[in-house]
């Protein structure tokens, strides 16, 4: 297992430096608690963030790393993985949730209450902006992302240990999600946007 964890820090160091990003296998952005209020971050316990790459897309800061929490304890005490892709914007746009069908076992309360759906996913939160958000990313559907938009970021994430193809597809739409993502909102913002909003330049 060792082995393996460290084959897939160097093939996604390979792939960050392929793509002009910077790489960390550990985590220098405080992850779990800058982003504590979004569904999969606050999933379970023992939040753990890993294997970093970290740069800019269409001028905004963009981060994409393997994460992981466990659920229950002791002999019943499971280990959830995910691949995530953050997109920061540089105001804050409407809070919506899409969670995949693909993902059941892991949807969180917001989502199991969902009433809409569009295609493939749960949706709660703001429905125009899941519009534009579910046909910037419907190529990515059936790999089972969901996507969360709160404050100023947008988060694609999908469960499993995938190999590097699941971030480069995900990065592959992360203009048109940005673009899909609209306008900015003046509205008043969340402490989990402040959050964000206050996160250290320079990453």
């Amino acid at each position: 297992m060792g082995l393996r964890q460290r084959r897939r820090t160097s093939v996604l160091a390979a792939w960050a430096h392929a793509k002009g990003m910077r790489f960390s296998p550990d985590d220098p952005f405080d992850i779990p608690r800058r982003y504590a209020d979004f569904s999969i971050i606050r999933g379970g316990h023992s939040p753990c963030v890993h294997n970093i790459t970290y740069g800019q897309r269409s001028g905004l800061p963009i981060r994409a790393f393997d994460f992981r929490y466990e659920v229950g304890h002791g002999t019943s005490r499971l280990t959830r993985h995910y691949n995530v892709l953050l997109i920061e914007r540089d105001a804050p746009v409407p809070a919506v949730l899409m969670w995949n069908a693909h993902d059941p076992e892991s949807a969180p309360l917001e989502a199991r209450a969902g009433t809409e759906t569009l295609a493939c996913w749960t949706v709660s939160g703001d429905k125009a902006r899941a519009g534009g958000l579910g046909f910037a990313c419907s190529e990515l559907a059936d790999l089972g992302v969901s996507l969360q938009a709160a404050g100023r970021t947008l988060m694609l994430f999908a469960s499993g240990r995938r190999d590097v193809k699941v971030y480069e597809r995900m990065l592959e739409v992360a203009d048109t999600a940005i673009r899909a993502m609209g306008p900015g909102s003046d509205a008043s913002r969340s402490p989990a946007a402040e959050n964000v909003a206050n996160a250290a330049p320079g990453h």
